[in-house]
């Protein structure tokens, strides 16, 4: 049956199908679940005491979805708080939704129905565009990795919205409905329901000192830790070469360039927080170390693609550290960014893919009226777009892969004229001014340049013309140095250009910006007020210079 309840989740599941969900339960019951503190503490992650929440029975559940599944009510359905830090809240909590917690009665049904007897409500109150979550889990789904499926959810109290009453509560009632990490969703995506699942959260670790604290979870074969504890004291003793025989190194690289990508800074490698860990093998009771393959699932990405945040490669995680230590694993690491970048945040995946996705997104959150919904994704879409050019800073310029190059504060890109020249009116011109205009990402090729290495610096060449970047000493009218095109001939290094990540403390940090100087003349690309004679904002030449960034 489980072929047909996969395709139900699917369903379920599907970006356009909004759930949802209607509890009904005696209001106390309701007001003393959503008030309910979490044992042990507000953000304890030292807690060994069992569960945190308790739950409570609602007389009934009603599920159903804009295309599915057809509105069907079930009796006596668990529900409980989740959450005991960031996304904590009395007024709009997270939920757990367990139809068979109170007994088996309801599970034939509700799995033939939905596929699966649970469900995870996200409250969002982290991210306010409520897309991380939506968009992170397809992008860690499109790079291979273990993911959950994941759309939005409507949910009602006693016929009212979740959080309508109380001042300051986001979008009553909105949710993100994630899936979570049962049976369904291992099987999905390990083909493999023989293996023990254990939960990490802060500090958690393949540290002896952190065994009490990880849980394990309710579908494991196991809940001894053996194979946890093999695995902990193999990496302790034997360090990298430990590690690969008891952790999937592969797959966690790809985790590792994705936590980069996405600003994961609440995930494994940064934090030790976000993440399950699950023993891909038929587990015994007393395992060696052919039994345990541990690969890595992320999770909590409700706080990726900040723009506060940088692009990091963090090595606080044990096996992080031992990745990023190791000059082999190292490179196995820069390459794999190399090829995400281009297979999950390229401009034309970018373009063909995730922009639509994203714009469905957004007419859904603004149609069920989430507040500034659309300002609030477009600062998604920007860090889209800048994960590419933190790809490249990270990993290599792009050699012969048209980019645009954006200004960091206004979006507008380099364009190369073929009509204004320099000077203005000159017969047979050869030299074109560059402006910067709006981004239309249409890949017009005028917008488009590539660049190429010359020596230790790079050349600059628009795609439409084949007309080179040249840093010019002419001085304009309003005073300051030309940029313009020409035929390449690279007179004085004219055309040779340094490009310097902005605020980047090392070589794993990034914010994703650069700037471009000339080796002529010292000076940054300069993204200014001028105008040329038609009009237009030129780009010139300044000590300072714009921060620009790469898509």
């Amino acid at each position: 049956m489980t072929a047909q309840q996969q395709q139900a989740l699917d369903s379920l599941y599907a970006l356009d199908n909004v759930v949802t969900i209607k509890i009904v339960m005696p209001q106390g019951d309701w007001d003393a679940l959503r008030t309910e503190p979490p044992k042990g503490g507000v953000c304890n992650f030292e807690w060994t005491g069992g569960a945190r929440f308790t739950w409570a029975r609602a007389a009934s559940v009603e599920i159903s979805g804009t295309g599915f599944p057809v509105r069907t009510t079930f009796t006596g359905v668990g529900v409980k708080k989740k959450s005991f830090c960031g996304s904590l809240n009395g007024e709009k909590p997270c939920l757990h939704v367990d139809f068979g917690k109170f007994g088996d009665a309801n599970v034939p049904a509700v799995e033939a129905l939905i596929g699966s007897r649970y469900l995870t409500l996200n409250n969002s109150i982290q991210d306010r565009s409520y897309i991380r979550q939506t968009l992170g889990y397809r992008l860690l789904g499109m790079a291979g990795l273990p993911h959950s499926r994941c759309n939005f959810a409507r949910v009602f109290v006693n016929g009212t919205p979740i959080g309508r009453g109380f001042g300051g509560v986001n979008a009553p009632g909105m949710y993100v409905n994630a899936e979570p990490a049962m049976p369904r969703y291992v099987e999905r995506n390990f083909g493999n329901l023989k293996g023990n699942l254990y939960e990490l959260e802060h500090r958690d670790d393949f540290l002896r000192e952190r065994m009490d604290f990880i849980s394990v979870e309710s579908l494991s074969e196991f809940e001894d830790k053996a194979d946890l504890a093999l695995a902990m004291d193999h990496i302790a003793e034997h360090g990298l070469a430990g590690a690969e025989q008891v952790v999937d190194l592969d797959q966690f690289i790809t985790l590792h360039a994705m936590e980069f990508f996405l600003k994961h800074w609440d995930g494994y490698a940064a934090n030790t927080n976000n993440t399950y860990v699950y023993n891909d093998v038929a587990a015994v009771e007393a395992p060696d170390v052919a039994d345990v393959k541990f690969k890595m699932i992320p999770w909590g990405i409700d706080q990726t693609l900040q723009p506060a945040r940088p692009f990091a490669l963090a090595g606080d995680g044990v096996i992080a550290k031992l990745v990023r230590g190791d000059p082999t694993r190292r490179e196995q690491l820069l390459q794999r960014i190399r090829t995400l970048r281009a297979d999950v945040f390229g401009r034309d995946v970018q373009q063909t893919v995730w922009r639509p996705m994203i714009d469905q997104m957004e007419a859904l959150l603004v149609g069920f009226g989430v507040p500034d919904a659309a300002a609030e994704i477009a600062t998604v879409r920007r860090q889209l777009r800048l994960a590419e050019s933190a790809g490249y800073l990270c990993a290599g310029i792009p050699n012969r892969r048209p980019v645009y190059l954006l200004d960091r504060a206004t979006d507008e890109c380099l364009h190369a004229s073929n009509t204004e020249s320099i000077p203005p009116g000159a017969p047979n011109p050869s030299n074109f001014e560059v402006c910067h205009v709006p981004l239309r990402d249409d890949d017009d090729a005028t917008d488009l340049w590539s660049f190429g290495d010359f020596g230790a610096a790079k050349s600059v060449t628009n795609l439409a013309f084949g007309r080179a970047l040249h840093a010019s000493r002419q001085v304009t009218g309003q005073g300051h140095r030309y940029l313009y095109t020409c035929a390449p001939t690279n007179f004085d290094r004219s055309e040779e250009f340094t490009v310097a990540p902005v605020d980047s403390p090392d070589d794993f940090t990034f914010t994703g910006y650069a700037t471009l100087a000339s080796e002529r003349t010292g000076e940054r690309a300069t993204y200014g007020s001028d105008l040329t004679p038609a009009g237009r904002a030129r780009v010139h030449q300044e000590l300072g210079g714009s921060d620009l960034y790469f898509y």
